[in-house]
């Protein structure tokens, strides 16, 4: 069986009415382009069938999302082995609590393994902990990679820039851990 990937993408109405969608950054079309922009630069994708979910005017607050659950569905199958979104926020708002108070033990617990990266000037970072924290409370494999303090590092992307060594590393622990599992 070939591998299968999703990659999911939300936008609330609540984002666009309060003007937190500040450019074209947290858009639908831009988060599908760097997301497959990612996907065909790394050939250890090269053959995986991929899958786009989006839920586009719905709250990341919870999970009563068509595609989300959709995409959950296809977890508890067991025919996605991986899942890709721009950012944490964009598969759920609450994740910062998980860690503490897991709320949704059934998604969470069900998620295939997963691979993080963030660092210690990263805005992001104690939700990826938190998150990380989340998935290890429900015995879900997951790997995180936190780099230290850099002011060159301030989200997790950054990282991911050509011209940064710390590159390198992602991409060599990812496929260390995609072989592992």
């Amino acid at each position: 069986m070939a591998n299968e990937l999703a990659y999911y993408i939300r936008l609330s109405l609540a984002d666009e009415e309060t003007g937190k969608v500040k450019d074209e950054s947290e858009s639908i079309s831009n988060q599908r382009a760097l997301i497959l922009k990612y996907i065909s630069d790394h050939p250890e994708f090269d053959g995986w069938k991929v899958h786009e979910f989006v839920d586009d005017g719905y709250s990341g607050t919870n999970g009563d999302r068509p595609d989300f659950q959709r995409m959950i569905e296809r977890v508890h199958e067991g025919s996605i082995q991986c899942i890709i979104v721009k950012d944490l926020s964009r598969f759920a708002r609450n994740y910062i609590l998980l860690g503490e108070y897991p709320e949704h033990p059934e998604i969470v617990s069900n998620l295939p393994p997963c691979f993080l990266v963030t660092s210690h000037d990263d805005h992001l970072r104690q939700y990826t902990v938190d998150f990380t924290n989340a998935l290890r409370l429900n015995s879900v494999s997951c790997e995180l990679l936190d780099f230290g303090p850099d002011k060159r590092l301030t989200h997790a992307f950054s990282v991911f820039s050509p011209e940064f060594s710390e590159s390198q590393e992602v991409f060599h622990q990812l496929a260390r851990y995609l072989n592992s599992i």
